[in-house]
């Protein structure tokens, strides 16, 4: 099994870290404040996903690639739309819990009780803050997969017109070889001059 990777840790550790901030440090009326940009700017994610998940399902195109090549570009596009589904569904957990959360606001204020500074309002601050921040945390992975899939389709795309120019080279060299030019009778003979 593989461990996880220190960048994999840290995704996971400082939303969690944020949510805790959030939660001893914000009311949740400061959240409320916030609902409307909180959910039109994740609603654009989820709208960008959308329109980037399809577009670069068709990225494999024939282009002359190898077996080979082909694997290349279909694994790299494969784990990248798992990254962009993944992204995608917290994104609608985030905006799940900001409606929800909002929903909540007056009866949880409501409720009686503090435990070393965190209320029951605590708890909706907690995962707004947390979502929201592996949101956010996963945006730069959304970007550099991006890239990545650009170079990489860039480099095939490179050897594969090399290939195509030596083919094409190869093939102009072996049909110049076979023909002959085509010259009338005694073109090129050494004629006598009349004395």
């Amino acid at each position: 099994m593989r461990r996880p990777t220190k960048r994999k840790i840290f995704s996971l550790l400082l939303p969690v870290i944020a949510g805790i901030a959030a939660a001893y440090y914000t009311p949740l009326s400061l959240w409320f404040d916030m609902k409307e940009g909180l959910i039109a700017f994740l609603g654009f994610i989820a709208a960008s996903l959308m329109q980037v998940m399809p577009i670069t399902a068709n990225f494999v195109q024939a282009d002359k690639l190898t077996p080979t090549e082909a694997k290349k570009i279909v694994d790299s596009l494969t784990r990248q739309q798992h990254y962009w589904i993944g992204l995608l569904t917290a994104t609608v957990a985030a905006l799940l819990v900001v409606i929800i959360s909002s929903a909540l606001k007056n009866p949880l204020e409501k409720l009686p009780g503090e435990w070393h500074g965190f209320s029951f309002s605590s708890i909706p601050c907690f995962f707004i803050a947390s979502f929201f921040g592996f949101v956010l945390i996963k945006m730069v992975g959304l970007f550099e997969g991006m890239l990545s899939l650009h170079n990489l389709r860039a480099e095939l795309v490179i050897e594969s017109a090399l290939r195509a120019a030596v083919e094409k080279k190869t093939a102009i060299q072996s049909s110049a070889g076979s023909v002959k030019p085509i010259l009338p009778d005694g073109y090129g003979a050494i004629v006598d001059q009349p004395k």
